[in-house]
C-alpha cells in the first residue's frame, strides 16, 4: 500500500541527526536472492553482539468488504508471534526510495480474534485510529490475506548512538487461493539518524547483490487476492505551493520524479505491459531534468547520481525503441502480414531483438549501480536540512528556471527549416525539458496560462518525436539484421530486406510530413503565454 496523506513524521526523519519519533516505524526493505541467505546471515556488516533469535510469525490481515482500510492506505493485522498474539495498525507517513516511515499502533490480544477498539489512541496515533473506527462504523472486518514467515531477528550498532533492528524474513503471502514467496531483509531504525539506514543498505547492495523492495507484504497480498496486476504509474503533479523555499521545492520535485521511477520498476521486471517501461523511462528523464534544473541550488550534491541516471536511461532506451517499433510502427506499415511473408519475418526478427534488450533492462534494474543510485537519491531527500537554500521563494526560483529553459528552446529553434535530424533532436530535448519544468512548477503560476504553454510544448514535442522515431528506425533495424546474420534467430537466417526498406521509407515519408507541420507548431509556441515573466 502506498503512503497516506497523513504525514506527521516526514520532516522529523528528513533532518540529519534527528532520531525516530516515538510511535513511528522507519525502515528500509531489501529483496534477498535465495542463494545469498547463508552469506548474508554471516556477513560482517550485520554482526550483532548477541546471538539473534528465530521466531515463527503467522499473520492475518483484515479489511472491510468495501476495502475501506486499503482505500485509506492503512493495514490492520492480527499476528501470532511465538506464543503471544498482537494486533497492529499501520499507516500514514511516507515511502521514498524504499524508506518507509509509518505510524504504528500495537496492542496485545488473548487470541486471534480482532479487537480494534482496544488499540490505544493518543496525539500521535489519533488520526490513524479514527480512520479505522470510521470504517468500522458501518462495516465489519473480514480476512483478506495471510502471511507465514520464519523471521531471524538481531540488533546491530554500526555506529555510536545507532541501533538498527534486522529482520531476515523467509516465508509466503497467501490470498485468493494464490501464494507468493517472501525473501527479504528489513532494516528498522531504532535509534540514530536516518542516513544510517541508507548507508547500511548501500553496503549490503554492493556486498550481496540485494535490491530495493518498495512494496509491503500487505500490498503484495491485495494484488494476489484481486488477481489484477498493478497499473503503470504516470507522472503526478508535485505537491508544491508558494510558501515553500527553494530547498523544499527541489525536494518535492525530485521526490515526485523518483517516485514515478520506482513505482514502475517492479512492473518492468514482472509484467509484460510495455507501458511500465515507458513510464519508468519517462520518470528517469523527469528525474534527470529535475536534478539539472536545481543544479545551482544543489551545489553539485547529486552530480554522481545524475551521471548514473544518464547511463541507466541509455540502458532502457533500446528496449523502449523496440516497443515503439513493434507495437506502433510495424502495425501501421503492415496491417495484416501474411504467414511466411517478409513482413512477418521482420516482425519476428524485431521481437527477438526486443527480447534481448528487455533482458538487459531487467539486469540493469537489478544491478548494484541502479540500486545504489536509488538509495543515494533517497538518502539525499531524507537528510537534506529543511532550511537549505532559503535564499529565494519557490516562485522566484521557478521563474528563473523557466525563463532560462524557454530561452534555450528559442536558441535551439533558430533556422528551424534548415536543421538536420541531429539539430532537431537537440531541439526536442530542450522542448521536453521546458515542458517538464512547466509541469513541475505549474502550481505556482496562473493555471490557464500554464495550460496554454504546456499545450504548445506538447504539440511541438509530438512532432519532433515522430521525426526522431524515423531517425532511429534504420539503426534499430540494422541491429536486428546483425542478430539474424549471427544466427540469433534460429528459425531463419534470411534478412527480409524488402520489408525493412518499406518500414524505413514509411518512416521517412511520415517524418517529411511532420517537418511540414513544424513551422506552424513553432509559431504557436512563440505566441504561448509565459506566466513566469
Amino acid at each position: 500500500m502506498k503512503a497516506s496523506p497523513i504525514n506527521p513524521v516526514s520532516e522529523a526523519v528528513r533532518r540529519p541527526g534527528r532520531r525516530v519519533p516515538a510511535g513511528t516505524e522507519t525502515e528500509l526493505k531489501l529483496r534477498v536472492p535465495p542463494a545469498q541467505w547463508k552469506r548474508l546471515l554471516a556477513s560482517p556488516l550485520l554482526h550483532a553482539e548477541r546471538v539473534g533469535r528465530e521466531i515463527e510469525l503467522e499473520a492475518i490481515y483484515f479489511d472491510t468488504p468495501s476495502r475501506a482500510l486499503s482505500h485509506n492506505r492503512i493495514a490492520y493485522r492480527v499476528r501470532r508471534e511465538g506464543r503471544r498474539w498482537v494486533q497492529t495498525l499501520k499507516g500514514g507517513g511516507a515511502e521514498q526510495s524504499g524508506l518507509h516511515t509509518r505510524i504504528e499502533v500495537e496492542a496485545p490480544l488473548a487470541d486471534a480474534v480482532p479487537q480494534p477498539q482496544q488499540l490505544p489512541t493518543n496525539a500521535q496515533t489519533g488520526a490513524l485510529t479514527a480512520l479505522l473506527r470510521t470504517a468500522l462504523a458501518s462495516e465489519t472486518l473480514q480476512p483478506v490475506l495471510q502471511t507465514r514467515i520464519r523471521r531471524h531477528q538481531r540488533v546491530i550498532t554500526p555506529g555510536r548512538g545507532i541501533r538498527i533492528e534486522l529482520a531476515f524474513d523467509r516465508g509466503t503471502i497467501s490470498s485468493g487461493g494464490k501464494r507468493e514467496a517472501v525473501s527479504e531483509l528489513e532494516l528498522e531504525l531504532k535509534a540514530g539518524p536516518v542516513e544510517a539506514l541508507f548507508d547500511l543498505a548501500s553496503r549490503l547492495v554492493a556486498a550481496h547483490g540485494l535490491t530495493l523492495e518498495h512494496r509491503s507484504k500487505a500490498e503484495r497480498g491485495y494484488v494476489l487476492r484481486d488477481a489484477v496486476p498493478p497499473l503503470p504509474v504516470k507522472a503526478q503533479a508535485a505537491l508544491i505551493d508558494k510558501t515553500m523555499d527553494a530547498g523544499a521545492l527541489s525536494r518535492a520535485v525530485i521526490g515526485g520524479a523518483l517516485a514515478q521511477v520506482q513505482a514502475n520498476s517492479h512492473g518492468v521486471l514482472c509484467h509484460d505491459d510495455p507501458e511500465f517501461l515507458h513510464q519508468m523511462r519517462v520518470g528517469l528523464r523527469r528525474l534527470r531534468c529535475a536534478i539539472d534544473l536545481f543544479a545551482p541550488q544543489l551545489g553539485g550534491a547529486l552530480e554522481t547520481e545524475a551521471a548514473a541516471l544518464r547511463e541507466i536511461g541509455r540502458g532502457l532506451s533500446a528496449a523502449r525503441d523496440w516497443d515503439v517499433l513493434i507495437g506502433e510502427i510495424l502495425p501501421q506499415v503492415f496491417v495484416q502480414p501474411a504467414p511466411g511473408s517478409a513482413a512477418l519475418r521482420l516482425q519476428k526478427a524485431c521481437e527477438a531483438a526486443r527480447g534481448s534488450a528487455k533482458r538487459k533492462t531487467d539486469l540493469l534494474i537489478k544491478s548494484i549501480s541502479y540500486n545504489q543510485t536509488m538509495l543515494a537519491l533517497g538518502r539525499h531527500l531524507a537528510t537534506t536540512p529543511a532550511a537549505a537554500a532559503k535564499v529565494r521563494s519557490a516562485q522566484q526560483v521557478a521563474a528563473k528556471i523557466l525563463e532560462a529553459r524557454h530561452a534555450r528552446v528559442l536558441k535551439r529553434g533558430k533556422h528551424l527549416r534548415r536543421q538536420d535530424d541531429e539539430a532537431l533532436h537537440r531541439l526536442r530535448i530542450a522542448v521536453k525539458k521546458l515542458r517538464y519544468a512547466v509541469e513541475f512548477f505549474g502550481g505556482l503560476f496562473a493555471a490557464s496560462a500554464i495550460q496554454a504553454q504546456r499545450a504548445a510544448l506538447t504539440r511541438l514535442q509530438d512532432i519532433l518525436g515522430h521525426i526522431n522515431d524515423a531517425a532511429v528506425t534504420a539503426p534499430r533495424l540494422d541491429e536486428a539484421r546483425r542478430q539474424v546474420l549471427r544466427g540469433a534467430q534460429k528459425n531463419s537466417r534470411r534478412w527480409p530486406k524488402s520489408a525493412a526498406r518499406a518500414v524505413i521509407e514509411w518512416q521517412q515519408t511520415l517524418a517529411a510530413a511532420q517537418r511540414k507541420k513544424l513551422p506552424a507548431a513553432w509559431r504557436l509556441f512563440g505566441k504561448a503565454p509565459q506566466p513566469w515573466r
